[in-house]
This record gives structure tokens, sequence and C-alpha cells, in this order.
């Protein structure tokens, strides 16, 4: 028994270096597998770009041959542009090859990473084999903010005025005037239509020719409309500026209705009248004196008179400036007094004239002038003012006679009642 064990063991012992030897020589499996690429241009949804992938074979002593390689998005969002397949004759142990593909991106992909398969199926000295790798690619698609629906604007539409203006500037009582007011509808998208326009006169005192209404079918999107209304104000209307309310009416594509208003101010000038009287210089006047001219100023009009003012222009005449009466309202005068010192070098006829200016509520200026004209006159001076006393009093002599005698009367008595008295106080001292 014992004999047959130890035959047994040598004969192991014996085959276990051959075992070893063929177990050596039994060829590995290669293996194939993606170690890089790179992409020819932008992946960007609706584009096309080339792809570059290298593939190694990653045995140490075999060569693979007949590889096919295959190349598939599962989103469906790449694609080659003819076929998905490529073919390798034969790759060598630790040899790589690069595949280049062109590829489609779709217009409906989506915008981030891609994970696409590539797939290489081979033979070999082992018998078949195959491999697949995942490359990322990144791809600039659509983000779901642009797929997402476009809101519905439901902004609102609106009318103004932008400009208006009065023909000649402002409306005079009696007279129709043309205003034209400019509308404009601001919205950039929406058109109106169905509108409607009404001008009203809060005071009354401006009427509308007409009903002071209007129809506009329609203002597309920042388009304009200018409405031309005549205007006329009553022969009461008040100087100045007068507020006017535009209303405007109107509809969007939607039939659903809006209001709106704007103020406009437009002028009304009243007719300004002045009269006056006494505008004239006396028929004579004497050198060195002094003559006052009173004018007397009425306004007759229907509107404030402003800054009414009088000048007196005559040669031998000094006025010393110009004399400010001042405001003057409807249906009020007023009296300007001008003071003319009369020259001492000037003698005979002399003319000039006398200004009058004054100014509207609108700093209109107007003037009225008056030729005047007098007669300067020499001033009497007498030589011997003593004969024109001793005509006013006849019995100077009586007067001079009775102050004589006063006066030496006077002269006599105080010294004597001087040394009267100094004579009593010696006598006094005596005693």
């Amino acid at each position: 028994m014992k004999k047959y064990i130890l035959f047994i063991l040598c004969v192991f012992l014996c085959l276990a270096p051959l075992t070893t030897a063929f177990a050596e020589e039994t060829p590995s499996q290669p293996k194939v597998m993606v170690t890089d690429y790179k992409t020819d241009g932008e992946l960007k949804a609706g584009n096309t770009a080339k792809i570059s992938i290298t593939l190694t074979n990653k045995s140490k002593t075999d060569y693979v041959e007949n590889m096919k390689l295959t190349f598939s998005d599962p989103s469906g969002d790449i694609v080659p542009v003819s076929v998905a397949s490529g073919f390798v004759d034969k790759l060598g142990a630790k040899k790589s090859v690069t595949w280049d593909i062109d590829i489609s991106v779709s217009e409906s992909a989506k915008d981030g990473n891609h994970a696409v398969n590539i797939m290489c199926e081979f033979e070999s000295k082992s018998g078949g084999g195959s491999s697949s790798d995942v490359i990322n690619l990144d791809v600039i698609g659509k983000k779901e903010t642009e797929t997402a629906a476009i809101p519905q604007d439901t902004s609102q539409p609106r009318l103004m005025v932008t400009d208006y203006t009065v023909e000649n500037g402002s409306i005079i009582p009696g007279e129709s005037r043309n205003v034209s007011i400019t509308i404009k509808n601001t919205s950039p998208s929406k058109a109106v239509s169905n509108i409607k326009l009404s001008l009203a006169d809060e005071s009354g005192e401006l009427k509308t020719d007409g009903m002071g209404t209007a129809y506009v079918k329609s203002i597309s999107a920042n388009g304009i409309y200018v409405w031309t209304v005549g205007l006329t104000a009553v022969h009461t209307a008040k100087t100045g500026e007068h507020p006017l309310t535009l209303s405007m009416e109107y509809e969007d594509s939607n039939h659903t209705g809006y209001t709106a208003s704007d103020v406009i101010r437009v002028s009304v000038r009243q007719s300004v009248m002045l009269k006056y009287d006494s505008a004239r210089l006396p028929s004579k006047s004497i050198q060195g004196e002094t003559v006052t001219v009173s004018i007397n100023l009425m306004n007759t009009g229907k509107s404030t008179i402003h800054n009414a003012m009088i000048d007196v222009d005559v040669k031998g005449l000094d006025s010393g400036g110009t004399v400010l009466v001042g405001e003057i309202t409807q249906g009020e005068s007023k009296a300007g007094n001008v003071n003319l010192r009369v020259s001492n070098e000037i003698l005979g006829k002399v003319e000039g004239k006398i200004t009058i200016s004054y100014e509207d509520d609108f700093g209109g200026a107007y003037t009225e002038t008056v030729d005047v004209s007098t007669v300067i006159e020499e001033k009497v001076i007498k030589a011997d003012s003593e004969e024109e006393e001793e005509k006013k009093n006849p019995l100077w002599w009586l007067f001079m006679l009775v102050g004589a005698i006063i006066g030496g009367a006077l002269g006599f008595g105080i010294p004597y009642a001087i040394r009267s008295d100094k004579q009593r106080k010696e006598d006094e001292k005596r005693l």
C-alpha cells in the first residue's frame, strides 16, 4: 500500500512543471476601451460637428481584428450624419486608433450633458470579444425658459395728449380759432379702437364749434391722431389761461373698455382800450414858473391795463422824467399829474408831444401820442421896489413922522430914567 502512494506522489511531482508551462502559454482575452475623445465644433441644437474617439487595445501580447465600432445616444438628440458604425481591420497590442464620426444635434435637443454609448466588437486569437464605454457630451440646447409658453400680454394701452397748438396763439372773443390736439397710443404692442373724444370748458366761456365730440375708428400701437376742433370765446370771457378737459373712451383688441383724460390750457385775449382827457398845455407860460398838467386816463376795454405811464417832451419845459400811473382795472380811471418847469432862456411858442404808454395782460405794448404847444412869456420884474410900496401906501409920510416922534421920545426918556434912578440910589446912601 505504501508503495502505491509513493508512486503517485512521484508522478504528480513530475507533471507539475508541465502544467505550469501550459498554463503560461494560454493567451489572455484582449480588452479594447475608449481612452480619449474630443469634438470639433460647437454641440449646439440644430448644428453639426465632428467627434474624434480614441480606442486602445490594452492587451500586452495579442492583437485584435475585424473591429466594429457603434455610436448611439439613448435620448436620440445626437445622431450620426450618415452611418452609426465604423470598421477597423486590425489593432495591435498596446496600440490605439482614432475613429472620426460626423454627428448632428437635433433642433429640440435639451440643454446640458448627454451620455453617449460607444460599442466595440472584435476578434482575437482567444476568440470573439466586445467592450462598451460611455462618453459625456455637453450640448447647448433649448432651455426650459425658451420652450415655455409666452405669457399673454395683459398690459393696458394708454392714450394721452402729447402736444397741442392754438391758431395765432390765443383766442379773441367773437372769433373762431382752431385748436389742434395730438393724441398718442403709448402701447408698443396693442392698437385701440372705437374711440370717442370729448372737449369741454367748465367755465362755459369757451365754446366748441359744433358738439365738441369726435369719433376715431382706431389708433395703431405707438400711433398718433391729430384732432382739430374750432373754439370761440364769449364776449365776457376773462383774459388769461382757460383749462379745457379732453376725455377719451376706447377699447383694446379684446373689447375691454378704458377711459383717459388730459387737461390743455388755452389763452383768451380780450381787447385793450384806453381813453384820456386834459392832455394839453396852457396857452401861455411864464419863464421860471411851474406848470402842472393833469391827464385823466380811463380804461374802457375788457382787460386790465398795466404800467400806464406819461411822458412830456416839449422844448423849454422840463418834466423831470416819466410819471408812472400804474395799473388801471376795467372801468376804472386814474389821473397822472406832470409838473413842468418853464425855462428862463426860451421865449415864444414851443411845441412838443405828450406820450401815454401802457401794456395788456400778455405784455403787449401800446402808445398814444398828443401834439401840444404853449407860448412862453417873459417874467416882468420892477426896478424900484420903493415906488411900488409908495403906490401901495399913499400916507407913507404920516407913518414916518409918527415913527420919528416915537423914536425921539424913547431916545430921551430911557437915558433920563437911568440917570434919575442912579441919583436916587446915591441920595439914599448919604442919608
